[in-house]
């Protein structure tokens, strides 16, 4: 019971960093093992608290992105694994539904890429503002797919986000150690996002779905 309430009390982003780490290093092994449906989506859901650190006019990406982890918890809950649930889509011809588990399993990849890219150029800036990382994050991540509303909806939450000095005084941790958890975090998702590229990219009637949304 102890270490339960112990790991409850981890700082968010060291918890982040601890599982995401534990995935990449199962994507690593001299032996792959495939990705589990359940330690995916427990990981990511983790991001959810960081988002809602950035702000109460980020909360709609909050709830967006919590919907599609959801929705691929439920998609799999007849099946183990992160492949499995590709190949069933495939099969079934419904991966290019909006609704399909497939989709949403890019839609979840693309947010852990605006991850990685926030936090790696929240490292390198100097400044105090995180309005340019979220921002280049969003249009490298996000933006081609995304129409004027949502576009817009974006612009003005960003008018809004909290200075790095004050997003890292949320998590609870100074900059120094906060840039080390963000670099663990960037280096354990690299994979996990290359993984799921190539997922798709491995079946010829999945390739395209990397260039939806």
């Amino acid at each position: 019971m102890a270490r339960v309430v112990g790991r409850k009390d981890e700082r968010i982003l060291t918890r982040l960093a601890d599982e995401f780490e534990q995935l990449a290093a199962q994507l690593n092994s001299p032996v792959p093992i495939p990705m589990e449906i359940g330690k995916f989506t427990q990981a990511c859901r983790l991001v959810s608290p960081l988002i809602r650190h950035l702000g109460v006019a980020m909360k709609f990406a909050d709830i967006e992105y919590s919907a599609k982890v959801s929705g691929v918890v439920k998609a799999g809950k007849s099946i183990n694994t992160l492949e499995e649930l590709l190949d069933r889509d495939i099969q079934q011809n419904t991966i290019k539904l909006q609704s399909s588990g497939s989709r949403l399993l890019i839609r979840v990849k693309r947010s852990l890429e605006m991850l990685k890219i926030i936090f790696e150029r929240s490292m390198a800036s100097s400044g105090n503002s995180l309005m340019d990382p979220v921002n280049t994050a969003y249009k490298q991540v996000f933006y081609p797919y995304h129409g004027w509303a949502s576009r817009k909806t974006v612009a003005g939450a960003l008018q809004t986000l909290p200075t790095k000095s004050l997003f890292i005084k949320r998590l609870k941790l100074d900059e120094a150690s906060a840039f080390v958890q963000m670099q663990r975090i960037v280096t354990a998702v690299a994979p996990l996002i290359h993984y799921i590229d190539n997922l798709f990219l491995s079946r010829e009637s999945a390739k395209e779905m990397l260039r939806l949304l």
